[in-house]
Order: structure tokens, then sequence, then C-alpha cells
């Protein structure tokens, strides 16, 4: 038999494979694709521009066209064979230049099924035969469990925080809401093998991404969440939401009090500090650790677990604590009592988790019952009415303490008047000792103390004004009758 040797080259943008027609197997050769020159596809791949030597039935060549990951994307792949991987574990790591040496990879033990690591953009001679790549030109619909939305790069928009579920690695601990501990050298999460071999952990990461960057991150080995880092609008209302609302599940209020249904909105402001987002994630988005993930942003689900698990049941306890507290005059009187002590419980609650409580309204009251709106517009005169006569008094005691101030202003200067008179007239007494021995003698007949030291003008401490200048007076007129009376004095 004569063979015809046919000579050509790899073109450009291709790879070759090379079937072996020859029969025959080594028995090291335990893979469909061989390694030691078995009848079949065989690992080593022709790049482009080889020249190849094709002999009907004992070989051929194949091209096959190269791998391409465009920009902005990223390639997973999937090996078809090699070592099985033990259930409940991801593909470890082998060194083999990008997928693109495969016999590096089957010799190194390399394992089938989704590996961690991934391909960035460019173009790679990747054998078909050994590793099927999913880039968004091939993954159509999706393929396992991802999309092509899944293998975009990821940019953490400003206002959020991007928590990182990785689904590979050792447990943190029980705790619940506990994050896996930071680790170096991964380069946020885009080098999965790095991770697992610097002790990463499995679950939501204390270490965040950034806002303002962009990440490449393989779905299989992570998903991340978008947590809003600013401050979140939170409504119990009856208007319809989108369900991707944090607040989907949230409708309006009702309590029942003293037998009146009672209907409003409820808005909670809340924030969520950077710091605090892995533990919310850690506690609320376990149903997630367990599938494969997304390297884009998800739904949000793990912050509406918080507000349907804590936040919801924390305001409909309160509420059922509040109607069988209050009556209705009382709770509409005291209203604004009521939302404070509400945001005060909401703080308390949310402080565990290191959330903010900013601020909590309540509004558009409506009831099933039609004379509870005009009890209520009663309450309200009644309210206004008192504050009204509240004033009212206020400015009656002003007025009063100011009439009070004028009388005492008016008797003291009448007072001080009359003070001066006497002063004036004990004065002039002093001067006549006949008429001071006649003074006391008056004096004697009154409550007055039995000795008076110092100056005379002390006794208006013990006796009424009137009554010492009455004495005053008489005792004047005595002397001076005396005078008139007693012969005058010879030289």
């Amino acid at each position: 038999m004569i063979y015809v040797r046919r000579t050509s080259r790899i073109r450009a943008g291709h790879v070759g494979i090379v079937y072996r027609n020859i029969p025959g197997h080594d028995p090291r050769d335990k893979f469909d694709v061989r390694l030691y020159k078995s009848a079949g596809p065989q690992a080593d791949l022709l790049r482009a521009g080889t020249p190849c030597w094709q002999v009907p039935l004992l070989h051929q060549v194949e091209e096959y066209p190269m791998v391409r990951v465009p920009p902005g994307t990223i390639g997973v792949v999937n090996a078809l064979i090699g070592e099985p991987c033990p259930p409940g574990q991801r593909c470890r790591s082998v060194p083999c230049d990008s997928f693109q040496d495969a016999r590096a990879f089957l010799e190194g033990g390399g394992q089938s099924g989704r590996q961690l690591d991934s391909l960035t953009a460019g173009i790679y001679g990747i054998h078909p035969h050994v590793f099927e790549v999913l880039t968004v030109d091939n993954i159509g619909p999706g393929k396992y469990g991802i999309t092509a939305d899944d293998l975009r790069e990821l940019s953490v928009p400003v206002g959020r925080t991007g928590v990182v579920i990785t689904l590979a690695g050792e447990p943190p601990g029980e705790a619940d809401g506990a994050v896996g501990r930071r680790v170096p050298g991964h380069e946020s999460f885009q080098l999965a093998s790095v991770f697992l071999a610097n002790g990463g952990q499995r679950g939501a990461q204390e270490q965040t991404l950034s806002p303002g960057s962009v990440y490449q991150i393989n779905p299989w080995f992570a998903r991340v969440e978008l947590i809003p880092s600013r401050e979140v609008l939170l409504e119990w209302t009856s208007k319809k939401k989108p369900p991707s609302n944090f607040d989907a599940s949230l409708d309006q209020i009702v309590i029942n009090i003293e037998g009146h249904r009672i209907q409003f909105d409820m808005a909670q402001v809340i924030r969520i500090p950077a710091e605090a987002a892995p533990r919310l994630v850690g506690r609320f988005g376990e149903q997630e650790l367990d599938v494969y993930g997304s390297s884009s942003a998800t739904d949000g689900t793990p912050v509406r677990r918080f507000v349907e698990r804590v936040l919801s049941r924390t305001v409909e306890g309160y509420f059922q604590t509040t109607a069988a507290d209050h009556t209705v005059l009382d709770f509409f009187d005291q209203l604004e009592q009521v939302r404070l002590s509400l945001e005060d419980k909401v703080r308390q609650a949310l402080a565990d988790l290191g959330i903010e409580a900013v601020h909590t309204t309540l509004s558009h009251f409506k009831s099933e019952d039609y004379d509870l709106d005009d009890l209520r517009k009663k309450i309200a005169f009644a309210r206004d009415r008192r504050r009204i006569l509240e004033s009212e008094r206020e400015n009656a005691v002003i007025e009063n303490e100011i009439l009070a101030g004028r009388a005492d202003a008016e008797a003291y200067a009448a007072t001080a008047v009359e003070v001066r008179r006497l002063e004036e007239q004990l004065r002039l007494l002093g001067s006549d000792q006949v008429a001071r021995e006649r003074f006391l003698r008056q004096l004697t007949r009154m409550k007055v103390p039995g000795v008076v030291g110092g100056d005379a003008s002390q006794l208006l401490h013990f006796m009424p004004l009137s009554q010492a200048l009455e004495l005053i007076s008489k005792a004047k007129e005595e002397s001076t009758h005396k005078r008139q009376l007693e012969p005058p004095e010879t030289p």
C-alpha cells in the first residue's frame, strides 16, 4: 500500500488537533484525549503557522478556531475530562497556561467540571476536546446556571457596597451572620485559586468591593451583592411596588383600637454603612450560598429578607402593643409620642446589625368608621382650644404679676414718704428734752421694748407707722404749750 503525505500549515486564528488512526493503546492513556500517542485525538495542539503532514489512514489534522473572549468580559471553563472532582467541592486549580496546555492540565491532576480560574479578554488556543469555554458570544440564553450577564465585568456604582459571597472554602463559623476573614493576594476575589490557597473561607466576606472600580469575578467561584450604602426609603403603603423594591412586601398598616380599624402609611429611612453590609448578607443571604452565583449585581434578596424578618416584624409587634395600650382618643392625641416611641423601637432593633434608623414618619390616616374622622376633628379642636386657654391663663398670670408689682411699688413709695416725715419729726423732737420725756411716757403705755438703744427711728420696727406719727405730733403740741406757760428766763 502506498501512503500519500500531504503538507499544510495551520491557519492564523486556529489550532490543529492530530488524530492518530494507528491501532494500539498505551495503558497510561486513561482519557479520551491521548497523552502517550495511543489512537485517538492527541493532547498536544498544533499552533497557527505550524507545518503538518497528514498521512491518510495513519493520522489526520483538523483545525479549530481559537477562543475569543471579548473586552469587558470573562470566559469560564468547563473541563470535559480529568480526574473526578469530590462531591461538594470545587475543582482545584492546575497551572496550564490559561488552559492552553491540555497535557499540563491532565498530567497535573486537573479535575473535570467547572473551573475556578477564568479567562480575561483575549484570544486563546484551547483544546476543544479537553475544555469547553463559555463566553458572551456562545453561551446563548444560559448554561450551567449562568447567563451572558454573569460573564460581564462588574462595576460597583457610587452609593453601593459590593459584598462578595464565595462558593468555595471552609465555612467561617456557626455564628449568625459570621463572615469570612480577610486573606491577601487574590486581587479583590479575581484570583480564586490564590484566595483558596491562602485560606479563604466560604460565604459572605468581610472584605468588600469599593465603588467606582471594575472587577472580573468567576461566577462559579463567587457572587456579588450590591448593598446600598446611601439612605434608603422604605414605605408601608397600599401603592403597588415593583417586585425588585426592598419594600415590596410592605403593605399599609392596619390596627384595631377599641373596635375601630385604622389605616395609615408609614415611612422609614435607613442607612446601611459599608462595614455593616457583610454581616447583613451573611445573616440574610444564606439561601444563595449553595448555588452558583453571578459576578454581576444580584437582586438585593438579603436586604429584602432583612426588611421582612426584622424591620416589618418590629413595626408589626409595636403597633399590636400600642393598639392594646391606647384608646382611640389617646392614640390620636398622643400621635407624636407614638411616632417617637416607634422610632426608638426601630433604632434599637437595627442597632444589633449596625444599621442606622434615620427617621420615622406616620401619615394618611383613614378609618372604616366615618364618625372617627369627626372624632379626630373634635380632638383637634379640643386640643387647640386647650392650648388657647393655657395661653390665656399664662397671660392672665403675667398681667396679675405686673399689677401686683405696680401696687407694691406705689405702696413702697407712699411708705417712703411717711418714713421721711417721721424721721424729720424725730429730728425736731430730739432738740427738746421735755418733749422727748413726754414722748417716752406715751410710749410706756404701748407694747414696745423696755429699752431702746441707738437712734429713736428704730421704733418704726415695733409700732405701726401711723401710730408713731400720732405720738410725735402730740408730743410736739404738749412741748409747745408748756413753753408758752413757763416764764421767760431772766438774764
